[in-house]
């Protein structure tokens, strides 16, 4: 599709506390389960692996 990165890297880059948040609003909204959270999205955002700005994500991302 032309994408520059993959969708993992590109929520790790704009922090998967967004990714969380967005689909939780889009849910509580429409109510269509196609739009909550999935469990790999909730597990990271509780352990606070939001993306680069907080070192690990998806990916690592060590200081430098």
């Amino acid at each position: 599709m032309g994408y520059p990165m993959g969708p993992f890297r590109l929520m790790d880059l704009t922090g998967i506390a967004l990714t969380y948040y967005a689909g939780l609003e889009r849910y509580q909204k429409t109510g269509d389960p196609a739009y909550r959270p999935s469990p790999t999205i909730v597990e990271k955002f509780i352990k606070k692996e939001w993306g680069r700005k907080t070192g690990k994500g998806f990916y690592d991302y060590p200081e430098k």
